[in-house]
């Protein structure tokens, strides 16, 4: 058989089972999302026992692919539910699984229809994104002016080597993740009123708010210095 055939063939059969795939998630009501939070989240991944961690990691990886909520809560769950230390590994080895994923979804299935389109300037800034693909990629990560499961689709669909990538994503989700699993361990600690105002929830929070405000940080100080 041709390669050519072979390989449309098998986009097609992976199509039709993401296709029934996310149809299923959909109708299954395995979890009401209206109702899901970082605690209730941390409940049902604990309620597998041994298999926690591997769950954990499948379900963060795999929500990572789907594009839709509640990735954020995943963040937060990581810490409450592992711990501070256990739950950083476990969210980073989740999210470099799915973010590899992602890339090779897309420049498995897209990557040869957007080269044939690509023209002109077009097909200058995806030569000059494979040689800036480090440099580029990390500071997305580091400053989140794109969304992140978007920029893991816009890369595979780009001239970005998987590797300049993967380690970018590695470097410039650290501080990210190390935030999120602190704040999320830092919320299981709570047992009164008087834990909110304790020096390690306050800096939680403080840091927390820090990440969340670097895009906007960054925009204030691009505006001032243009």
């Amino acid at each position: 058989m041709d390669k050519k055939i072979l390989k449309n063939l098998i986009k097609i059969v992976i199509g039709i089972l993401a296709v029934a795939g996310a149809w299923w998630m959909i109708n299954c009501n395995c979890v009401d999302i209206g109702k899901l939070t970082p605690a209730s989240a941390r409940d049902y991944i604990q309620g597998f026992g041994s298999l926690a961690v591997p769950i954990y990691i499948i379900a963060y990886a795999l929500n990572t692919i789907s594009l839709v909520p509640p990735i954020a809560i995943l963040s937060l769950t990581a810490g409450l539910a592992f711990g501070k230390i256990w739950g950083a590994i476990y969210l980073m080895t989740g999210a470099m699984i799915g973010t590899g994923a992602t890339f090779c979804i897309s420049r498995f299935f897209a990557r040869s229809l957007v080269e044939n389109m690509l023209k002109g300037k077009g097909k200058k800034l995806d030569e000059e994104l494979s040689k800036r693909g480090f440099i580029t990629i990390l500071f997305f990560r580091i400053v989140p002016l794109v969304p992140y499961e978007v920029l893991n689709y816009a890369c595979g669909l780009s001239k970005i080597k998987f590797r300049d990538y993967f380690l970018a994503t590695f470097l410039g989700i650290i501080p990210g993740v190390i935030v999120s699993a602190f704040f999320g361990g830092s919320l299981g600690e709570i047992k009164s009123m008087r834990d909110i105002f304790s020096p390690k929830f306050l800096v939680a929070i403080g840091l927390m708010i820090f990440i969340m405000a670097i895009p906007i940080i960054y925009r204030v100080i691009r505006k001032r210095t243009v």
